[in-house]
Protein backbone atom coordinates (compact mmCIF):
# COMPACT_ATOMS: atom_id res chain seq x y z
CA UNK A 1 0.00 0.00 0.00
CA UNK A 2 2.92 2.28 0.64
CA UNK A 3 4.51 2.23 -2.29
CA UNK A 4 1.44 2.50 -4.10
CA UNK A 5 0.73 5.88 -2.22
CA UNK A 6 4.12 7.09 -2.81
CA UNK A 7 4.34 6.06 -6.16
CA UNK A 8 0.86 7.37 -6.95
CA UNK A 9 2.07 10.63 -5.10
CA UNK A 10 5.35 10.74 -7.20
CA UNK A 11 3.86 10.41 -10.31
CA UNK A 12 1.02 13.21 -9.91
CA UNK A 13 3.72 15.30 -9.16
CA UNK A 14 5.35 14.94 -12.30
CA UNK A 15 2.69 14.30 -15.05
CA UNK A 16 1.23 17.40 -16.40
CA UNK A 17 -2.14 17.66 -18.12
CA UNK A 18 -3.21 21.44 -19.55
CA UNK A 19 0.28 22.64 -18.56
CA UNK A 20 -0.08 22.02 -14.99
CA UNK A 21 1.00 19.08 -12.98
CA UNK A 22 -1.89 16.68 -12.44
CA UNK A 23 -1.02 17.00 -8.58
CA UNK A 24 -1.89 20.18 -8.29
CA UNK A 25 -5.83 19.75 -8.91
CA UNK A 26 -7.46 19.69 -5.85
CA UNK A 27 -9.50 16.67 -6.99
CA UNK A 28 -6.52 14.43 -7.20
CA UNK A 29 -5.23 15.56 -3.91
CA UNK A 30 -8.31 14.65 -2.19
CA UNK A 31 -8.15 11.10 -3.70
CA UNK A 32 -4.68 11.10 -2.81
CA UNK A 33 -5.17 11.99 1.15
CA UNK A 34 -7.82 9.55 1.19
CA UNK A 35 -5.34 7.02 -0.22
CA UNK A 36 -3.24 7.92 2.65
CA UNK A 37 -5.54 7.67 5.51
CA UNK A 38 -6.69 4.57 4.40
CA UNK A 39 -2.53 3.61 4.60
CA UNK A 40 -2.57 4.95 8.03
CA UNK A 41 -5.48 3.15 9.30
CA UNK A 42 -3.93 -0.26 8.63
CA UNK A 43 -0.70 0.97 10.08
CA UNK A 44 -2.50 1.75 13.58
CA UNK A 45 -4.26 -1.16 13.71
CA UNK A 46 -1.04 -3.01 12.93
CA UNK A 47 0.47 -1.58 15.84
CA UNK A 48 -2.95 -2.21 17.99
CA UNK A 49 -3.29 -5.93 17.18
CA UNK A 50 0.59 -7.03 17.66
CA UNK A 51 0.10 -5.16 21.31
CA UNK A 52 -2.74 -7.01 21.95
CA UNK A 53 -1.30 -9.99 20.41
CA UNK A 54 1.65 -9.83 22.54
CA UNK A 55 -0.13 -9.26 25.77
CA UNK A 56 -1.61 -12.33 25.23
CA UNK A 57 -4.79 -10.02 25.30
CA UNK A 58 -8.58 -12.05 25.20
CA UNK A 59 -9.33 -9.33 22.31
CA UNK A 60 -6.54 -10.05 19.85
CA UNK A 61 -8.39 -11.66 18.08
CA UNK A 62 -10.78 -9.00 17.48
CA UNK A 63 -8.51 -7.13 16.66
CA UNK A 64 -6.51 -8.88 14.41
CA UNK A 65 -9.87 -9.97 12.35
CA UNK A 66 -10.27 -6.15 12.59
CA UNK A 67 -6.84 -5.26 10.82
CA UNK A 68 -7.69 -7.92 7.98
CA UNK A 69 -11.03 -6.42 7.31
CA UNK A 70 -9.04 -2.64 7.34
CA UNK A 71 -6.19 -4.16 5.14
CA UNK A 72 -8.79 -5.70 2.69
CA UNK A 73 -10.92 -2.42 2.08
CA UNK A 74 -7.81 -0.54 2.29
CA UNK A 75 -5.75 -2.81 -0.05
CA UNK A 76 -8.79 -2.36 -3.23
CA UNK A 77 -9.14 1.61 -2.59
CA UNK A 78 -5.69 2.13 -2.74
CA UNK A 79 -5.31 -0.15 -5.65
CA UNK A 80 -8.16 1.03 -7.14
CA UNK A 81 -7.18 4.76 -6.90
CA UNK A 82 -3.36 4.06 -7.62
CA UNK A 83 -4.83 2.47 -11.04
CA UNK A 84 -6.65 5.05 -11.74
CA UNK A 85 -4.66 8.02 -11.12
CA UNK A 86 -1.57 6.68 -13.43
CA UNK A 87 -4.42 6.36 -16.25
CA UNK A 88 -4.05 3.49 -18.86
CA UNK A 89 -0.54 3.18 -17.94
CA UNK A 90 -1.63 1.94 -14.27
CA UNK A 91 -2.42 -1.43 -15.83
CA UNK A 92 0.38 -1.90 -17.94
CA UNK A 93 3.67 -4.40 -16.88
CA UNK A 94 6.08 -0.95 -17.82
CA UNK A 95 4.86 0.20 -14.35
CA UNK A 96 4.52 -1.76 -10.63
CA UNK A 97 1.28 -0.41 -10.20
CA UNK A 98 -0.98 -2.89 -12.13
CA UNK A 99 1.65 -5.69 -10.01
CA UNK A 100 1.43 -4.14 -6.54
CA UNK A 101 -2.47 -3.39 -7.21
CA UNK A 102 -3.05 -7.54 -7.74
CA UNK A 103 -0.54 -8.77 -5.01
CA UNK A 104 -3.57 -6.28 -2.73
CA UNK A 105 -6.38 -8.05 -4.60
CA UNK A 106 -4.55 -11.82 -3.33
CA UNK A 107 -3.93 -10.66 -0.10
CA UNK A 108 -7.18 -9.31 0.37
CA UNK A 109 -8.50 -12.91 0.12
CA UNK A 110 -5.78 -14.97 2.15
CA UNK A 111 -7.21 -15.92 5.32
CA UNK A 112 -10.90 -15.08 4.38
CA UNK A 113 -11.84 -11.61 2.77
CA UNK A 114 -13.28 -8.52 4.19
CA UNK A 115 -16.83 -10.14 5.13
CA UNK A 116 -14.91 -13.11 6.73
CA UNK A 117 -13.42 -10.80 9.13
CA UNK A 118 -16.87 -8.60 9.65
CA UNK A 119 -18.63 -11.63 10.59
CA UNK A 120 -15.92 -12.21 12.72
CA UNK A 121 -15.76 -8.73 14.33
CA UNK A 122 -19.66 -8.71 15.22
CA UNK A 123 -19.58 -12.24 16.91
CA UNK A 124 -17.18 -10.98 19.01
CA UNK A 125 -19.18 -8.43 20.47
Amino acid sequence: MEVLYKTTVEYCKTREQFGTAIGKFQVLQHRMVDMFMEYEQCKSLLYMATMKFEEGSQDAKKAISGLKYQVGKAGKYIGQQAVQLHGGMGVTDELNVGHYFKRLTTVGTIFGNTDYHLKNIQAFK
